[in-house]
């Protein structure tokens, strides 16, 4: 009856290993029949969409040594001074402490300065340079295998655009400023700046003015 008992229980395992053996084969079956678990028209789509976008790259390295030039008009914030001279005071104490000086006087006033390179802008675009490089070379390791993990040694060059954008980004800035006034002339009713997006950013928060026909809402991190 021990022996009865025993077999009966023997049974069902035997079963579940023999039908996992199958499942098995048919698995292993599959795999030799495709050769690979993914789809070779979507893995060449995507690597051929990657490529496209690998000149992103350096275009994004050429760009951060160039200005790019707004034009914009910005109208003082509620509450804030208009008096004409209160706000070509402030705007003349704005350039001088960023080392801007006043090349021409006249109804459009012209400051001109030098723009030198940020360590904080050259490292951010060292790491982003670091994480394309590293995703060719991950991609180029499965294009073409027989590379192995040498396609990982592009991320060394990485520095080199931490190096051009310092040897490139010294350069020579100009900002126009034109103060439009009210029809009494007692305040100023709006102000035309052109020049670096950069600095005419820093010009709008630092004296609190917005753009014309817009409304300004502040970030989570600004006070």
């Amino acid at each position: 009856v021990a022996d009865r008992r025993r077999g009966v229980r023997l049974v069902p395992a035997r079963a579940s290993l023999d039908s996992a053996a199958v499942l098995l084969d048919a698995a292993a079956a599959v795999g030799a029949g495709t050769g690979t678990g993914y789809s070779q028209a979507s893995y060449y789509t995507s690597l051929g969409l990657f490529v496209l976008s690998v000149p992103g790259l350096w275009s994004l390295i050429k760009r951060s040594v160039k200005s790019k030039i707004v034009q914009k008009t910005f109208v003082r914030e509620e509450g804030q001074p208009t008096a004409p001279s209160l706000v070509a005071g402030e705007i003349l104490s704005f350039f001088t402490r960023n080392s801007f000086a006043v090349s021409d006087r006249g109804e459009v006033i012209t400051f001109e300065g030098s723009m030198t390179p940020s360590s904080a802008q050259a490292a951010l675009l060292t790491f982003c340079t670091v994480i394309s490089l590293g995703s060719v070379g991950l991609v180029l390791s499965i294009a073409v295998p027989e590379g192995g993990n040498n396609w990982f040694w592009l991320m060394t060059l990485s520095p080199l655009a931490g190096v051009y954008y310092w040897t490139k980004a010294s350069r020579k800035e100009e900002i126009k400023v034109k103060m439009v006034l009210s029809d009494d002339g007692n305040s100023v009713s709006e102000i035309l700046v052109r020049g670096d997006d950069v600095q005419v950013e820093q010009m709008r928060r630092e004296l609190k003015m917005s753009e014309k026909g817009m409304i300004y809402v502040k970030g989570i991190f600004e006070t």
